[in-house]
């Protein structure tokens, strides 16, 4: 049986993909390879104990849902059994040498203290199983399979069966589960249908090298359509093999035009897109909304009066206030689609993360109910998952932790010398720079001259590049030239980066749906793979390190938008009256109404005053002009219709990112070269003198500005310095006004304390800046601007809560504001666990309108960052005790004196909060009357 089993046959068998037809030979084949993993667990089990380590990996792993005694160490669930580990790779035995990489790599992590809980995914299985009715194109199938797809998951065959119907789909599975599939196939099936010869499809991407992506994917099964068409007309192959191929069908498909239609594109280039009648457009929304709407006479009725198919692509990703505005730049694609011909009604392919509320989400961005495919098909390979906290370092005033970024940097650099290629993914665009340049920096260390080549394959991705230096990375990336390659998460969405076994995740992600959605982005779907969550020190993290169990466990959430937002409206209505004149007597106050199924909360009758306007009715009469707004919009008597001003070109004002700011402005070098370009709504945040500005082409120092040129002059800089803004945020909560859309207050009882919900107006001034140590994130000086420059005012919705009067009794006047802001802090870092969102979506403010005086009170605002709000004050509204349990527990668990970063010192405000811990819990206990109890 030895023999047998070790044979070239069996190899071979072992490492391909291909199903096994001989059970006999099978079941020898799996029962040597056990023998052979049972001898290689014993001798890895002996070395450990002539060494004296009696922690046996293997066995500790082995037992299903362990935990260990220790808050700092917990395994979750058990390892998948080592024979299945074996048996789910595929390919050359150089694959199954870089996966034995991964599983030494995570023995490796497990073995040290900073590991504070293990738990694995377990490995699914493909289903293929196709619904009633349902059947592939055989020229379609023919032609895919000349492009290796030869099968279809359940998911992708039911996603098709349901767009073929004339429904809206959306497929909401996990990562790599090839979604893309579910729109491919209809869409040329549509366009080999003669009857629908003149169909046309628009794809949306959120990003261009997405839309890049499938450009190529979709183009090399058109350049197979043709090459077969070409075979057939010469007869290079038999009847047998092109029996059932429609060759009129075939030759459709192999003349079908596509191309991409976003900001890169040259003008002549878009030119001859629209000449040549192009059949497929892939784009973005921001060039939809910029470009192609205001000029949708320039692409005629032979495209929007023939658009079958609506593809929005990553559908999870517009959620906030871009995802509101995305949705109301479709509510105006429909306005324009309709305009040219009345009859067409393009339906809408949408893909998704795995998100709690698909149906209700694409029902707000799209207006159309959607058909839901949530039941993946794909197999999948088993993933480890590592909780990892930093370890504690000696400092001035006692220990602290190692910085997240250190930890980052020393494992991206483990995982690049064992050949594992893996994404890294941080919160900033600075973060990306920085880390990428530190873990360059400790493999250059390494001896033997490898180490520089090796930081060669260490490179970072994000916004603000060049359109050459975007397409040179993916490149790189795509042909493995690139083992480690850091990111914002704007990876995590499904751009061709080739195969990955690892990712790592600086700080935990803010959501279960961020999380998985990033993790998903490696591992072969036969194979093992890893993702290491790395805690930094914000309550977030600090909650789920001293419980793991919640990290791992947590479900998916609902993605939130607003459509119906008066103040997004009020932007958008101009836009749609320039394409083509509103008319509110008909379709037009439908699409920009909210219907009772998609309203969301901050439209909820049940909530609102029953004089309350309508956000349409606001936004209208707004653009008509008010004493408040300028006037955009006239009122047709003529046509009853409500027109764009001629003179007014309102596109340019609307960024979809829910930011204004203008033209870009250039950061350029001693030399006059260009570094990079910033955003107008970034600069006041990037751009000032004395920032220190880290670049792909290295760190910068600003010494200048020129405002009306819009550029930053900067030379190179080499100290390991950062530096960041300081701000001030007022709020003040705003009395009800129904003639200005503003509701009643919502008020609440939560124990002995008042809680309110309703509008704020929100001011934030830039002060000026603080510059830091990279290495021990010290402060090493402050600048205040002698004039402080105001960076947004805005209205939105927030919760808001006053101390109780015990509270402000027990704690000293002196340090109430101090633990004031420090229940803010814990508030505003925690709001993540309970909603759908990120540290930046809810900010947190203090209002101590007598904190020197006897009487003092005080008032905690937890505020929707979105102007006009998405419905975040809401849940925090919902769930406000549960807030506060959460906040006291992370207090209490914290193993620091006095307050630290990873509880009342979290968030731009951490300082500001002092070492205030314990009379922050004394506020706490006060807001949950947890004193009733002493």
């Amino acid at each position: 049986m030895s023999a047998y089993a070790t044979s070239p046959k069996v190899v071979t068998i072992l490492d391909d993909d291909d199903d096994i037809e001989d059970e006999a030979f099978f079941d020898i084949a799996l029962a040597k390879v056990r023998e052979l993993e049972n001898a290689r667990e014993e001798e890895v089990k002996r070395k450990r104990e002539d060494n004296g380590d009696c922690g046996d990996l293997h066995a500790r792993r082995a037992t299903q849902t362990t935990a260990t005694t220790t808050a700092m160490r917990t395994t979750i669930t058990t390892v998948p059994t080592p024979t299945s580990k074996i048996l789910s790779s595929g390919g050359s035995s150089a694959r199954g040498t870089e996966r034995s990489n991964v599983q030494d790599f995570i023995e490796y992590l497990q073995t040290r203290p900073q590991c504070v809980a293990t738990t694995w995914t377990q490995r699914r299985g493909e289903d293929c199983k196709t619904p009633s009715g349902f059947a592939m194109d055989p020229t379609l199938g023919a032609v895919l399979a000349r492009c290796g797809v030869t099968k279809l998951y359940s998911h992708q065959s039911a996603a098709i069966k349901a767009a073929r119907a004339g429904r809206s789909v959306v497929v909401s599975t996990p990562t790599a589960s090839g979604k893309s599939m579910c729109y491919v196939i209809p869409i040329f099936e549509a366009l080999m249908d003669e009857k629908s010869k003149q169909s046309k499809a628009l794809l949306m991407f959120p990003l261009k090298a997405l839309a890049n992506d499938q450009m190529k994917k979709m183009r090399h099964i058109v350049e197979q359509a043709q090459k077969l068409k070409t075979e057939i007309d010469e007869m290079k192959i038999s009847a047998e093999h092109y029996a059932g191929i429609d060759v009129n069908r075939l030759q459709r498909l192999a003349s079908v035009k596509l191309a991409v239609c976003d900001g890169d594109t040259d003008v002549e280039v878009k030119a001859e897109i629209k000449k040549h009648g192009t059949q497929i457009i892939l784009t973005n929304p921001d060039s939809l909304h910029h470009a192609m709407l205001p000029a949708h006479r320039s692409w005629g009725k032979k495209f929007w009066g023939c658009l079958k198919y609506i593809v929005l692509d990553e559908a999870h990703t517009h959620t906030g206030v871009s995802g509101s505005h995305v949705a109301n730049v479709l509510r105006r694609l429909l306005r324009v689609c309709a305009s040219w011909n009345t009859a067409v009604r393009p339906e809408f392919i949408c893909t998704s993360a795995t998100i709690s509320n698909p149906v209700a989400h694409v029902r707000r961005l799209t207006t159309r109910t959607p058909v839901c495919v949530d039941n993946s098909g794909a197999p999948s390979g088993e993933k480890a998952f590592l909780l990892w906290q930093p370890p504690k370092v000696d400092a001035v005033g006692g220990p602290e932790r190692r910085s997240p970024y250190a930890e980052a940097a020393d494992i991206v650099a483990n995982l690049v010398q064992r050949n594992i290629r893996c994404l890294v993914f941080v919160s900033s665009r600075t973060s990306a720079e920085t880390l990428a340049r530190d873990a360059k920096r400790v493999l250059g260390k390494l001896s033997g001259g490898m180490g520089m080549e090796l930081a060669k394959r260490v490179d970072c991705y994000r916004a603000g590049y060049q359109q050459a230096e975007r397409r040179e990375l993916e490149s790189r990336l795509q042909r493995g030239a690139i083992n480690a390659l850091v990111c914002t998460s704007a990876l995590e969405m499904g751009i061709d980066v080739g195969s990955l076994d690892a990712t790592v995740h600086v700080g935990v992600p803010e959501t279960a749906s961020a999380m998985w959605q990033q993790a998903g982005r490696a591992g072969r779907r036969q194979g093992a793979s890893v993702a290491v969550v790395i805690a930094n020190e914000k309550p977030l993290d600090h909650y789920y390190c001293t419980r793991p169990n919640e990290l791992f466990a947590r479900q998916s959430e609902e993605a939130l938008v607003d459509p119906y937002n008066s103040a997004i409206l009020e932007l958008h209505l101009p836009c749609a009256a320039k394409e083509v004149a509103l008319d509110l007597r008909g379709n037009d106050a439908v699409l920009f109404t909210a219907s009772q199924d998609d309203s969301p909360m901050r439209s909820d009758g049940a909530r609102l005053s029953a004089n309350f306007k309508a956000p349409l009715h606001i936004a209208i009469k707004r653009a008509l002009g008010t004493a408040s707004s300028t006037r955009t919009c006239l009122f047709n008597k003529a046509t009853k219709t409500i027109e764009c001003l001629p003179t007014t070109y309102p596109h340019r004002s609307v960024m979809l990112r829910g930011v204004q700011g203008g033209e870009p402005w250039k950061l350029i070098d001693t030399a006059g070269k260009l570094i990079e370009e910033v955003a107008g709504y970034r600069a006041m945040a990037r751009l000032y003198a004395g920032c220190v500005f880290i670049a792909r082409r290295g760190q910068f120092l600003i010494h200048r500005l020129e405002h009306e040129k819009r550029v930053a002059h900067a030379s190179s800089y080499e100290k390991l310095e950062t530096t960041a803004t300081r701000e001030r945020t007022d709020v003040t909560a705003m009395e009800p006004d129904p003639d200005q859309g503003v509701p009643d207050i919502l008020k609440k009882r939560v124990t002995d304390v008042r809680v309110c919900l309703g509008d704020v107006h929100v001011s934030e001034t830039v002060l000026g800046f603080v510059v830091n140590d990279h290495r021990t994130a010290k402060t090493i000086r402050e600048e205040l601007w002698r004039t402080p420059v105001v960076a947004a005012e805005y209205r939105t919705r927030a919760v808001w809560f006053d101390l109780p009067e015990e509270c402000v009794r027990r704690v000293a006047v002196e340090s109430l504001r101090e633990a004031t802001i420090g229940v803010a802090n814990m508030c505003g870092g925690l709001v993540s666990s309970i909603a759908m969102c990120d540290s930046n979506d809810v900010a947190a403010s203090t209002y101590l309108p007598n904190a020197l005086s006897g009487n003092a009170s005080a008032r905690v605002f937890l505020y929707d960052t979105t102007p006009g709000g998405i419905g975040l004050a809401e849940t925090i509204f919902d769930n406000i005790e549960e807030l506060w349990r959460r906040a006291l527990k992370a207090i209490e668990t914290c193993q620091c004196a006095q307050g630290c970063p990873s509880c009342i010192q979290a968030g731009r405000r951490g300082r500001e909060a002092g070492f205030k811990k314990s009379d922050a819990k004394t506020v706490l206990d006060g807001l949950l009357g947890t004193w009733l109890h002493y």
